[in-house]
């Protein structure tokens, strides 16, 4: 049972939660803001084996591409800070890292069924796994705030 002086942290970190979620699901399936590989330049900077490869390979790496998927890392990390809260201690990290890959896979069937994205599956696993990632990364930066957090003598190992 939660102590009632938590009580309210943990309101202000389910609304946290459920705000950034639904945002970020938003911008996921608005073709105005996010629109998976509308844009595949490279932003103007080259490399110079980069104009040599084939042109599947250029949209694969083009830095925009890139800056996205590290985008997307970070806004699921985001996801899983404010989710690992409601999440059981024992197994927190493993079960943000799921639940943030299924919100993941979630974004990529309503891409397909909203801007009909032309990904194919291997690129929405990847984008599934930076989910994952992410989620994990949330959770271990949760887990670090809260271990920092405690009194030095509540600490593990002291």
């Amino acid at each position: 049972m939660t102590p009632p002086e938590r009580r309210p942290l943990l309101i202000l970190l389910a609304l946290l939660a459920t705000a950034v979620a639904v945002v970020f699901f938003a911008i996921s399936i608005d073709p105005e803001i996010y629109a998976p590989g509308a844009s595949r330049g490279h932003l103007g900077v080259g490399l110079h084996l980069y104009h040599d490869l084939p042109r599947q390979a250029q949209n694969d790496l083009s830095y925009r591409r890139i800056l996205r998927k590290g985008y997307s890392v970070v806004a699921f990390a985001l996801v899983g800070l404010f989710s690992a809260p409601f999440l059981p201690k024992r197994n927190r990290i493993a079960a943000t890292t799921l639940l943030v890959a299924a919100y993941s896979a979630a974004i990529e069937v309503a891409q397909k069924l909203v801007l009909h994205s032309p990904e194919s599956l291997l690129s929405n696993a990847f984008d599934i796994a930076c989910g994952a990632v992410g989620g994990w990364l949330g959770a271990w930066v949760l887990t670090l705030i809260t271990r920092f957090a405690r009194k030095p003598h509540e600490r593990p190992g002291r």
